[in-house]
Protein backbone atom coordinates (compact mmCIF):
# COMPACT_ATOMS: atom_id res chain seq x y z
CA UNK A 1 0.00 0.00 0.00
CA UNK A 2 1.27 3.13 -0.92
CA UNK A 3 2.42 5.74 1.74
CA UNK A 4 -1.23 8.15 2.27
CA UNK A 5 1.18 11.13 2.69
CA UNK A 6 2.39 11.16 -1.24
CA UNK A 7 -0.18 9.34 -2.84
CA UNK A 8 -2.26 12.38 -3.54
CA UNK A 9 -1.29 16.12 -3.22
CA UNK A 10 -3.91 16.58 -0.51
CA UNK A 11 -2.15 14.25 1.49
CA UNK A 12 1.18 16.10 1.36
CA UNK A 13 -0.82 18.99 1.74
CA UNK A 14 -2.20 17.84 5.09
CA UNK A 15 0.85 16.74 6.32
CA UNK A 16 2.77 19.82 6.01
CA UNK A 17 0.13 21.86 7.53
CA UNK A 18 -0.27 20.02 10.73
CA UNK A 19 3.42 19.80 11.48
CA UNK A 20 3.65 24.11 10.32
CA UNK A 21 0.85 24.51 13.09
CA UNK A 22 2.24 22.28 15.64
CA UNK A 23 6.09 23.91 14.85
CA UNK A 24 4.33 27.40 15.48
CA UNK A 25 2.26 26.47 18.34
CA UNK A 26 5.12 25.16 20.16
CA UNK A 27 7.44 28.52 18.82
CA UNK A 28 4.41 30.36 20.99
CA UNK A 29 4.72 28.04 24.01
CA UNK A 30 8.42 28.31 24.62
CA UNK A 31 8.00 32.14 23.80
CA UNK A 32 5.39 33.71 25.83
CA UNK A 33 5.31 31.05 28.67
CA UNK A 34 9.05 29.72 29.21
CA UNK A 35 10.26 33.48 28.01
CA UNK A 36 12.78 31.38 25.87
CA UNK A 37 14.15 34.22 23.36
CA UNK A 38 12.64 33.87 19.62
CA UNK A 39 16.12 32.49 18.03
CA UNK A 40 16.43 29.74 20.47
CA UNK A 41 12.36 29.05 20.54
CA UNK A 42 12.30 29.01 16.73
CA UNK A 43 15.16 26.52 16.99
CA UNK A 44 14.25 24.29 19.44
CA UNK A 45 10.25 24.03 17.83
CA UNK A 46 12.14 23.94 14.03
CA UNK A 47 14.33 20.77 15.30
CA UNK A 48 12.07 18.99 17.75
CA UNK A 49 9.10 18.82 15.31
CA UNK A 50 11.16 18.35 11.90
CA UNK A 51 12.46 15.19 13.72
CA UNK A 52 8.81 14.10 14.96
CA UNK A 53 7.67 15.02 10.98
CA UNK A 54 10.89 12.43 9.72
CA UNK A 55 9.80 9.76 12.31
CA UNK A 56 5.97 10.15 11.83
CA UNK A 57 6.53 9.19 7.67
CA UNK A 58 8.94 6.02 8.85
CA UNK A 59 5.97 5.21 11.46
CA UNK A 60 3.80 4.50 8.50
CA UNK A 61 5.63 1.16 7.46
CA UNK A 62 5.87 0.00 10.91
CA UNK A 63 1.83 -0.10 11.22
CA UNK A 64 1.62 -1.90 8.02
CA UNK A 65 4.10 -4.66 9.68
CA UNK A 66 1.89 -4.62 12.88
CA UNK A 67 -1.09 -5.38 11.20
CA UNK A 68 -3.81 -5.49 13.99
CA UNK A 69 -6.06 -7.54 11.90
CA UNK A 70 -3.88 -10.53 11.38
CA UNK A 71 -1.85 -10.11 14.86
CA UNK A 72 -2.96 -10.34 18.39
CA UNK A 73 -3.48 -6.69 20.05
CA UNK A 74 -1.19 -7.60 22.89
CA UNK A 75 1.94 -8.92 20.27
CA UNK A 76 1.13 -4.84 18.69
CA UNK A 77 1.12 -3.27 21.80
CA UNK A 78 4.54 -4.65 22.77
CA UNK A 79 5.76 -3.64 19.39
CA UNK A 80 4.80 -0.32 19.42
CA UNK A 81 5.95 0.26 23.25
CA UNK A 82 9.01 -1.29 22.68
CA UNK A 83 9.65 0.53 19.38
CA UNK A 84 7.50 3.95 20.87
CA UNK A 85 10.59 3.68 23.86
CA UNK A 86 13.57 3.49 21.75
CA UNK A 87 12.46 5.73 19.18
CA UNK A 88 11.86 8.65 21.13
CA UNK A 89 14.60 8.30 23.50
CA UNK A 90 16.94 8.09 20.73
CA UNK A 91 14.75 11.78 19.12
CA UNK A 92 14.71 13.55 22.23
CA UNK A 93 18.54 12.70 23.28
CA UNK A 94 19.01 13.65 19.84
CA UNK A 95 17.46 17.13 19.90
CA UNK A 96 18.91 17.84 23.23
CA UNK A 97 22.43 17.35 21.12
CA UNK A 98 22.14 19.00 18.50
CA UNK A 99 20.53 22.35 19.71
CA UNK A 100 22.57 22.63 22.61
CA UNK A 101 25.66 22.71 20.12
CA UNK A 102 24.09 25.31 18.44
CA UNK A 103 23.71 27.31 21.98
CA UNK A 104 26.42 26.18 24.01
CA UNK A 105 26.80 29.56 25.78
CA UNK A 106 22.96 29.43 27.07
CA UNK A 107 23.07 28.40 30.29
CA UNK A 108 19.27 29.10 31.45
CA UNK A 109 18.68 27.32 27.87
CA UNK A 110 20.61 24.27 28.58
CA UNK A 111 19.23 23.68 32.10
CA UNK A 112 16.29 23.95 30.96
CA UNK A 113 16.58 21.14 28.68
CA UNK A 114 17.48 18.97 31.24
CA UNK A 115 14.97 20.34 32.91
CA UNK A 116 12.04 19.46 29.97
CA UNK A 117 13.63 15.90 29.42
CA UNK A 118 11.29 13.70 30.99
CA UNK A 119 8.30 16.25 30.15
CA UNK A 120 9.67 15.76 26.29
CA UNK A 121 9.64 12.48 26.36
CA UNK A 122 6.00 11.97 27.39
CA UNK A 123 4.79 14.18 24.82
CA UNK A 124 7.06 12.56 22.44
CA UNK A 125 5.40 9.07 23.48
CA UNK A 126 1.54 10.89 23.35
CA UNK A 127 2.59 12.13 19.71
CA UNK A 128 4.19 8.49 18.85
CA UNK A 129 0.47 6.76 19.78
CA UNK A 130 -1.38 9.87 18.05
CA UNK A 131 0.22 9.73 14.98
CA UNK A 132 -0.25 5.28 14.98
CA UNK A 133 -3.87 6.09 15.79
CA UNK A 134 -4.19 7.68 13.21
CA UNK A 135 -2.35 5.67 10.37
CA UNK A 136 -4.68 2.27 11.62
CA UNK A 137 -7.47 4.68 10.81
CA UNK A 138 -6.34 5.14 7.56
CA UNK A 139 -5.49 1.43 7.06
CA UNK A 140 -9.18 0.59 8.47
CA UNK A 141 -10.75 2.71 6.19
CA UNK A 142 -8.82 1.76 3.10
CA UNK A 143 -9.57 -2.66 3.97
CA UNK A 144 -13.17 -1.38 4.28
CA UNK A 145 -13.11 0.27 0.77
CA UNK A 146 -11.24 -2.48 -0.89
CA UNK A 147 -13.66 -5.00 0.82
CA UNK A 148 -16.52 -3.20 -0.11
CA UNK A 149 -15.25 -2.99 -4.19
CA UNK A 150 -14.15 -6.79 -3.48
CA UNK A 151 -17.98 -7.61 -2.40
CA UNK A 152 -19.58 -5.15 -5.32
CA UNK A 153 -17.37 -7.15 -7.94
CA UNK A 154 -18.09 -10.58 -6.89
CA UNK A 155 -22.09 -9.60 -6.33
CA UNK A 156 -21.48 -8.26 -10.07
CA UNK A 157 -19.85 -11.49 -11.40
CA UNK A 158 -22.56 -13.24 -9.66
CA UNK A 159 -25.11 -11.39 -10.98
CA UNK A 160 -23.68 -11.91 -14.48
CA UNK A 161 -23.70 -15.66 -13.91
CA UNK A 162 -27.10 -15.67 -12.94
CA UNK A 163 -28.41 -13.96 -15.62
CA UNK A 164 -26.24 -16.18 -17.99
CA UNK A 165 -28.34 -19.53 -16.01
CA UNK A 166 -31.72 -18.13 -16.49
CA UNK A 167 -31.38 -16.61 -20.12
CA UNK A 168 -29.71 -19.54 -21.85
CA UNK A 169 -31.80 -22.10 -20.35
CA UNK A 170 -33.15 -23.82 -23.31
CA UNK A 171 -36.14 -26.17 -22.65
CA UNK A 172 -35.08 -29.58 -23.52
CA UNK A 173 -38.47 -31.23 -24.51
CA UNK A 174 -38.56 -28.34 -26.86
CA UNK A 175 -35.55 -29.34 -28.71
CA UNK A 176 -36.66 -32.97 -28.50
CA UNK A 177 -40.33 -32.58 -29.33
CA UNK A 178 -39.07 -30.26 -32.85
CA UNK A 179 -36.25 -32.94 -33.34
CA UNK A 180 -38.67 -35.45 -33.65
CA UNK A 181 -40.83 -33.22 -35.93
CA UNK A 182 -37.86 -32.67 -37.61
CA UNK A 183 -37.72 -36.11 -37.97
CA UNK A 184 -40.86 -37.12 -38.87
CA UNK A 185 -41.24 -34.39 -41.81
CA UNK A 186 -37.90 -35.42 -43.58
CA UNK A 187 -39.76 -38.73 -45.04
CA UNK A 188 -43.13 -36.82 -45.48
CA UNK A 189 -42.08 -33.28 -46.48
CA UNK A 190 -38.65 -33.14 -46.81
CA UNK A 191 -38.89 -28.94 -48.10
CA UNK A 192 -40.70 -28.50 -44.37
CA UNK A 193 -38.36 -30.39 -42.27
CA UNK A 194 -35.59 -28.36 -43.97
CA UNK A 195 -38.03 -25.22 -43.33
CA UNK A 196 -37.74 -26.16 -39.71
CA UNK A 197 -34.18 -26.80 -39.77
CA UNK A 198 -33.41 -23.61 -40.74
CA UNK A 199 -36.03 -22.00 -38.33
CA UNK A 200 -34.73 -23.85 -35.12
CA UNK A 201 -30.77 -23.06 -36.02
CA UNK A 202 -31.64 -19.20 -36.58
CA UNK A 203 -33.62 -19.62 -32.63
CA UNK A 204 -30.86 -21.26 -31.30
CA UNK A 205 -28.36 -18.73 -32.71
CA UNK A 206 -30.19 -15.83 -31.37
CA UNK A 207 -30.53 -17.42 -28.15
CA UNK A 208 -26.90 -18.30 -27.67
CA UNK A 209 -25.03 -15.07 -28.88
CA UNK A 210 -26.83 -12.52 -26.49
CA UNK A 211 -24.62 -11.54 -23.10
CA UNK A 212 -26.30 -11.89 -19.88
CA UNK A 213 -27.25 -8.29 -19.85
CA UNK A 214 -27.84 -7.38 -23.56
CA UNK A 215 -30.99 -5.30 -24.82
CA UNK A 216 -31.91 -5.97 -28.07
CA UNK A 217 -35.04 -4.63 -29.48
CA UNK A 218 -38.14 -5.44 -29.41
CA UNK A 219 -38.63 -6.23 -33.40
CA UNK A 220 -35.68 -8.71 -33.02
CA UNK A 221 -37.45 -10.23 -30.30
CA UNK A 222 -40.72 -10.73 -32.48
CA UNK A 223 -38.85 -12.02 -35.27
CA UNK A 224 -37.57 -14.93 -32.89
CA UNK A 225 -40.43 -15.11 -30.98
CA UNK A 226 -41.99 -15.67 -34.72
CA UNK A 227 -39.65 -18.20 -35.74
CA UNK A 228 -40.44 -20.29 -32.42
CA UNK A 229 -44.12 -20.10 -32.83
CA UNK A 230 -43.78 -21.18 -36.51
CA UNK A 231 -41.43 -24.66 -35.33
CA UNK A 232 -44.56 -25.12 -32.65
CA UNK A 233 -46.97 -24.84 -35.48
CA UNK A 234 -45.26 -27.52 -37.35
CA UNK A 235 -45.60 -29.98 -34.35
CA UNK A 236 -48.77 -28.80 -33.05
CA UNK A 237 -50.62 -28.04 -36.75
CA UNK A 238 -54.06 -26.88 -36.31
CA UNK A 239 -54.12 -26.92 -32.87
CA UNK A 240 -52.55 -23.59 -32.47
CA UNK A 241 -53.27 -20.47 -33.29
CA UNK A 242 -51.32 -17.71 -32.72
CA UNK A 243 -51.39 -13.54 -33.09
CA UNK A 244 -48.37 -10.99 -32.31
CA UNK A 245 -50.17 -7.11 -32.08
CA UNK A 246 -47.84 -4.45 -31.41
CA UNK A 247 -47.80 -0.68 -31.52
CA UNK A 248 -45.01 0.04 -34.43
CA UNK A 249 -44.06 2.78 -32.15
CA UNK A 250 -42.86 0.00 -29.69
CA UNK A 251 -40.39 -1.87 -32.06
CA UNK A 252 -37.41 -0.44 -31.42
CA UNK A 253 -37.19 0.49 -28.15
CA UNK A 254 -34.78 -2.36 -26.12
CA UNK A 255 -35.83 -4.95 -23.60
CA UNK A 256 -33.52 -7.63 -21.79
CA UNK A 257 -32.87 -10.07 -24.95
CA UNK A 258 -34.94 -13.83 -24.57
CA UNK A 259 -37.50 -11.97 -22.87
CA UNK A 260 -40.53 -13.06 -24.83
CA UNK A 261 -40.02 -16.38 -25.91
CA UNK A 262 -40.07 -17.77 -22.61
CA UNK A 263 -43.50 -16.13 -22.39
CA UNK A 264 -44.95 -17.71 -25.05
CA UNK A 265 -43.20 -21.19 -24.32
CA UNK A 266 -45.17 -21.34 -21.21
CA UNK A 267 -48.05 -20.38 -22.58
CA UNK A 268 -48.10 -23.18 -25.05
CA UNK A 269 -47.12 -25.74 -22.52
CA UNK A 270 -50.47 -25.22 -20.41
CA UNK A 271 -52.53 -24.65 -23.09
CA UNK A 272 -51.96 -26.61 -26.45
CA UNK A 273 -49.81 -29.19 -25.03
CA UNK A 274 -52.52 -30.21 -22.65
CA UNK A 275 -55.86 -30.40 -25.52
CA UNK A 276 -56.36 -32.26 -28.49
CA UNK A 277 -58.57 -28.70 -29.47
CA UNK A 278 -57.69 -25.61 -31.04
CA UNK A 279 -55.61 -23.10 -28.69
CA UNK A 280 -55.10 -19.51 -29.17
CA UNK A 281 -52.21 -17.94 -27.66
CA UNK A 282 -52.25 -13.97 -28.57
CA UNK A 283 -49.48 -10.78 -27.60
CA UNK A 284 -50.65 -7.13 -27.19
CA UNK A 285 -47.21 -4.47 -26.72
CA UNK A 286 -48.30 -1.06 -26.17
CA UNK A 287 -46.62 1.61 -24.59
CA UNK A 288 -48.82 2.38 -21.18
CA UNK A 289 -47.33 5.63 -19.07
CA UNK A 290 -43.53 5.15 -19.54
CA UNK A 291 -43.56 1.13 -19.56
CA UNK A 292 -43.68 -1.36 -22.61
CA UNK A 293 -46.41 -3.41 -21.65
CA UNK A 294 -46.33 -7.06 -22.80
CA UNK A 295 -49.43 -9.20 -22.10
CA UNK A 296 -49.35 -12.52 -23.22
CA UNK A 297 -52.70 -14.73 -23.14
CA UNK A 298 -53.41 -18.50 -23.69
CA UNK A 299 -56.69 -20.09 -23.20
CA UNK A 300 -57.33 -22.94 -20.93
CA UNK A 301 -58.60 -26.27 -21.26
CA UNK A 302 -61.59 -26.76 -19.26
CA UNK A 303 -60.04 -29.50 -17.04
CA UNK A 304 -57.49 -29.47 -14.62
CA UNK A 305 -53.61 -29.44 -15.84
CA UNK A 306 -50.39 -29.86 -14.24
CA UNK A 307 -48.95 -26.73 -13.62
CA UNK A 308 -45.85 -26.93 -12.24
CA UNK A 309 -43.06 -25.42 -14.05
CA UNK A 310 -39.89 -26.87 -15.49
CA UNK A 311 -37.22 -25.17 -17.69
CA UNK A 312 -37.70 -21.86 -18.35
CA UNK A 313 -40.40 -20.59 -16.60
CA UNK A 314 -41.73 -17.49 -15.13
CA UNK A 315 -39.99 -17.76 -12.45
CA UNK A 316 -36.81 -17.50 -14.23
CA UNK A 317 -38.04 -14.22 -16.26
CA UNK A 318 -39.13 -13.17 -12.68
CA UNK A 319 -35.94 -13.27 -11.47
CA UNK A 320 -34.27 -11.97 -14.17
CA UNK A 321 -36.24 -8.65 -14.41
CA UNK A 322 -35.75 -8.63 -10.72
CA UNK A 323 -31.90 -8.80 -11.27
CA UNK A 324 -32.00 -6.02 -13.97
CA UNK A 325 -34.45 -3.82 -13.21
CA UNK A 326 -34.30 -4.14 -9.13
CA UNK A 327 -37.97 -4.84 -8.84
CA UNK A 328 -40.59 -7.44 -8.48
CA UNK A 329 -43.22 -5.75 -9.84
CA UNK A 330 -42.46 -6.00 -13.65
CA UNK A 331 -44.32 -9.30 -14.10
CA UNK A 332 -47.77 -9.61 -13.14
CA UNK A 333 -50.18 -13.19 -13.34
CA UNK A 334 -54.04 -13.67 -13.85
CA UNK A 335 -55.64 -16.47 -14.37
CA UNK A 336 -59.54 -17.33 -15.28
CA UNK A 337 -61.28 -20.31 -15.85
CA UNK A 338 -60.31 -20.59 -19.36
CA UNK A 339 -57.55 -17.52 -19.85
CA UNK A 340 -54.37 -17.52 -18.53
CA UNK A 341 -52.51 -13.61 -18.77
CA UNK A 342 -49.13 -12.40 -18.32
CA UNK A 343 -48.08 -8.55 -17.95
CA UNK A 344 -44.92 -7.81 -17.90
CA UNK A 345 -43.94 -4.04 -17.87
CA UNK A 346 -40.70 -2.90 -19.01
CA UNK A 347 -39.40 0.53 -17.93
CA UNK A 348 -38.90 2.33 -21.42
CA UNK A 349 -35.84 4.75 -20.04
Amino acid sequence: MNHPVFRAVIGRTVFAAWWVVVAIIHFAILYFYFDIGAPIAFADSLVWNGFFAVLSLGLWFWVQITDIETQRPLTVAINHIGAAVISILLLVTAHRFLVAQLFLHEADYLEFLDYAFLGRFILGVVFYVLIALVYYLVVYINNFREKLAHEAELKALVKDAELSWLKLQINPHFLFNSLNSVSSLTLTEPKKAQEMITRLSELLRYSLKQSPEAMVTLSDEISNCEKYLEIEKVRFGKRLSYAINSNPDCLAIKVPSMLLQPLFENAIKHSVAQTASESIVKADIKIDKGFVRIVIENSLPNFPTDSRSSGVGLENIKRRLILIYGTPSLLVINKTEDVFRVTVSIPIN
